[in-house]
């Protein structure tokens, strides 16, 4: 009897804390607080199991970051705090070294939300890489604007990851007076395999390179929705989508991508095109590419309601030097033929009007490609921050009256929907309503079964919105013991296998975490 009671007197302990979140405040205004914090409260951190920690910033505040963060065995959830008043600022700086070496190294999942990072110090010491995703883990991005790292924004360093950016603002990344192979928005670098890309309603301008980077990590899925791209040089081409499963591309502005030129401006003596690896595609650059040396038989491809355009200003600029004549292509002939009879709706071009755009970067290019050793280029980067009303200089509305308002799927407009809010907030509505037509009502988190067991149970859950989840197993006194699902999970209906090999009989608790819901459920080994 008394086991019995001091049983539920645990389970009822645990399950209390399944809602509960753990707020940490970090004041601004101390070098390198976040990181004094963050490593000083990993003991409450670790004790607070399963409760959910979030470290929370105040706005108008900054936050200088020395040293690198690496959370090796939880959950990194920082975050604004709400409210009105500039996003915090977290800005790079050098250490006694006069190196760069601050990172966000999420080595278990993670979610960054309602900041601004940036990775140039206030001296002009340019980082490389500030946010770098490891060892299968999964990262949210919400609501952020990341801008002035020289190598990529956002970095997977190893197999299996899964990155999620939503409602972002992203800009000015790579070689701030030279044109290079740096400055790209994902930069995928495993050498196996990569398990998710999702980037939705987010804005970026003046990249360096491609918006994404892969040159040969398979990769399960990768979908682009509702984003906005304004000028971007694109040195080795635009979006490199290489050897991925399932690509949606659906409901872009892709606006001036590729500036800088085509393939003959990528001789073998500079730097070989590598948009595409075989014929036909590697005689010229495009805005969207795919690896024609990847044969799967279930490989598919979503293209659609895409505007692709060019200004004539750039067109003009192409034919006015001998070593880049050729507009770049739209989409690889390998991926119009995937789209069969769809092709017809992969993309289509017209001139926009947006309310401010960014600054023109053709005077860096023309500078460049006129006086290729100069050391006294133009600045192409464009130091444009946030508002305190969360409004940046940059405005990508355009006319109400242009085809691609209504050009989108359900008759939205193409491109970031957060430069038309009431159309965004319809957009969500739709968006859950066509969601629930083919994926569970609301998120569920069933009884194991067999329960007792020995020495395997299924357990089945579901999810109504795409998004991150993590289903994990705890012992009696709160910690860890097995990751069931650790990545971002498409809506739907899912089971998976707990092997309870080599864990003592008694009780377990396992615990589902997908955005706000959370559940925790009981199960009993017996060997």
């Amino acid at each position: 009897m008394k086991k019995s009671m001091t049983i539920f007197a645990m389970l009822v302990f645990l399950a209390g804390m399944v809602q509960a979140q753990r707020i940490v405040p970090v004041a601004p205004g101390i070098v390198d607080n976040l990181a004094t914090v963050i490593k000083a409260d990993s003991a409450a951190r670790t004790a607070a199991l399963p409760t959910q920690t979030i470290y929370e910033l105040k706005r108008n505040g900054t936050y200088e970051c020395v040293s690198a963060i690496d959370n090796l065995n939880y959950f990194l959830h920082i975050r604004a705090e709400s409210g009105t008043g500039y996003k915090p600022f977290l800005i790079a700086k050098e250490n006694a070294s006069a190196k760069v070496v601050c990172a966000l190294n999420f080595r278990t999942n993670g979610k960054l939300e309602g900041l601004t990072i940036e990775q140039t110090t206030l001296t002009g010491i340019v980082g490389n890489r500030l946010i770098n995703v490891y060892n299968g883990s999964s990262l949210w991005v919400k609501d952020c604007e990341i801008v002035h790292d020289r190598g990529s924004i956002l970095a997977i360093l190893s197999d299996s990851c899964s990155v999620y950016v939503e409602d972002c603002f992203v800009h000015s990344s790579g070689h701030p007076k030279s044109l290079g192979g740096n400055g790209r928005l994902i930069d995928v670098r495993p050498t196996v395999i990569q398990d998710s890309i999702i980037v939705k309603n987010t804005t970026f301008f003046n990249l360096t390179d491609r918006i994404i980077r892969n040159m040969g990590t398979f990769i399960n899925y990768i979908k682009f929705d509702h984003n906005t791209g304004f000028t971007t040089q694109g040195y080795h081409g635009n979006f490199q989508a290489g050897k991925v499963k399932e690509l949606i591309i659906t409901n872009n502005i892709f606006y001036n991508q590729v500036a800088y030129g085509s393939w003959k401006s990528r001789t073998t003596a500079k730097t070989p095109n590598i948009s595409e690896q075989t014929q036909p595609e590697n005689n010229l650059m495009y805005v969207l590419t795919i690896d024609t040396t990847y044969y799967y038989p279930l490989r598919k491809a979503v293209v659609r309601n895409n505007n692709m355009f060019w200004d004539q200003k750039y067109v003009d600029f192409w034919t006015k030097y001998k070593d880049s004549t050729d507009v770049p292509g739209k989409v690889t002939p390998t991926l119009m033929k995937m789209l069969g009879a769809d092709s017809t709706k992969a993309y289509f071009t017209e001139a926009l009007t947006f309310q401010a755009p960014p600054p023109s970067i053709y005077n860096f290019i023309d500078s460049a490609a006129q006086f290729p050793n100069s050391l006294t280029l133009p600045q192409n980067w464009l130091y444009t921050y946030q508002e305190a009303d969360g409004k940046s200089p940059v405005n990508g509305a355009y006319p109400t009256t242009a085809k691609s308002y209504t050009a989108g799927d359900g008759g939205f407009p193409l491109g970031d929907l957060n430069w038309f809010p009431a159309r965004k907030a319809a957009w969500l509505l739709t968006d859950v309503k066509s969601a629930v037509v083919t994926a569970p009502a609301a998120f569920s988190l069933a009884q194991n079964y067999p329960n007792p067991f020995n020495p395997t149970t299924n357990i089945a859950f579901s999810l109504s919105r795409t998004g991150f989840a993590s289903l994990k197993v705890y012992d009696m006194l709160g910690r860890e013991v097995a990751t069931l699902v650790n990545e971002i999970k498409e809506a739907g209906i899912y089971s998976v296998t707990w092997n309870a090999v080599g864990m003592s009989s008694g009780v377990y608790f396992y615990k589902i975490q997908a955005g706000s819901f959370s559940d925790m459920k009981k199960m009993i080994v017996i060997k």
